[in-house]
């Protein structure tokens, strides 16, 4: 699935598409699955949600998002040259077309430019994964980018002088574009998934107004999968309370895990149907294994021996 070219792009540019990672039928599956969800919110109403993300609801334990999650396994072992990963419980995102009257158009006053990665991490922490359900444009609900800005993290930072970088300013994307990077919307095909360096600035973005396919919907799972020899146990522990009690991760998956409450805010809508237990294709061996709930046999073999370790730096 990795290809030369998609390497070469996440260290030149920070981000890459890779293609059928999902087959459009199965693609079609998901979907019809998180609609018939969907469908069991009271008439009239949507999940909470931020940007179209949706972390609450128990969905990153559903039985679509488990399987297109999967999917994306073969392409995270070969990014680390490891079989012996974790991954997050993430999010998925859902968005209704604005020309609907529910969700607003882009604007140019919008921006939720941000970066995952803290400054105490140095280096490469992580690639973080987007599977694409629907066929992506430029112009629908889609990826925001500031391409090569993954290569000036360090010195962002420390101009920043904050421990994450939540949001950007004129003056920040002035920065950026005297350094050469380019802010970009990113496209991909239905069933393809985009991978990204866990220090580039990116962000969802809505649709522009005036789109080529005005009825299109934003169908995507997030994961993200790093190798399990990074983990410690407090990191464990945490996996699997997340994994047995249902709940969804940040994105990353055996280092700095964050746990999402339950609950959801105030005003929100609750479903008539709550998921209240994993579903068979959750409690595969695999599974567990990337759930942190069962251990890795070490083989002793060159790939363990030589795996990356990301590096952590003392933060004043």
């Amino acid at each position: 699935m990795i290809t030369q070219e998609n390497r070469d792009d996440l260290l030149e540019k920070g981000y890459t598409v890779v293609r059928e990672v999902l087959t459009e039928t199965e693609c079609d599956q998901y979907v019809m699955s998180y609609r018939k969800w969907l469908d069991c919110f009271p008439s009239g109403t949507f999940p909470q949600c931020k940007f179209s993300l949706i972390q609450r609801y128990r969905i990153g334990h559903m039985e679509p998002t488990w399987s297109a999650r999967l999917k994306s396994y073969p392409v995270f072992s070969q990014l680390w040259h490891t079989d012996k990963l974790l991954t997050s419980f993430d999010a998925v995102a859902i968005g209704r077309p604005p020309e609907s009257g529910q969700e607003e158009f882009w604007s140019p006053d919008q921006c939720w430019l941000h970066c995952d990665q803290s400054i105490d991490r140095e280096g490469l922490h992580a690639y973080q994964g987007s599977i694409y359900l629907e066929h992506c444009d430029q112009d629908d609900w889609t990826f925001d980018v500031v391409e090569g800005s993954h290569q000036h993290f360090d010195d962002f930072m420390d101009r920043l002088g904050k421990s994450r970088c939540t949001t950007v300013s004129k003056e920040d994307l002035d920065w950026w574009s005297e350094r050469g990077c380019t802010r970009k919307r990113v496209a991909c095909p239905k069933g393809g998934m985009i991978l990204w360096d866990s220090r580039l600035l990116h962000a969802n973005v809505r649709p522009v107004k005036g789109r080529i396919h005005p009825e299109r919907w934003r169908y995507v799972v997030f994961v993200c999968m790093t190798p399990a020899a990074w983990a410690s146990e407090a990191d464990l522990e945490l996996k699997v309370n997340a994994y047995n009690n249902l709940l969804l991760t940040g994105h990353w998956p055996s280092t700095g895990i964050i746990v999402f409450p339950s609950r959801l805010v105030e005003g929100s809508v609750e479903s008539s149907i709550v998921l209240d237990k994993l579903p068979d294709i959750a409690r595969t061996e695999l599974v567990q294994r990337l759930a942190g709930i069962l251990p890795y046999k070490n083989s002793g073999d060159d790939a363990e021996t030589n795996l990356y370790i990301p590096k952590f730096r003392k933060v004043n």
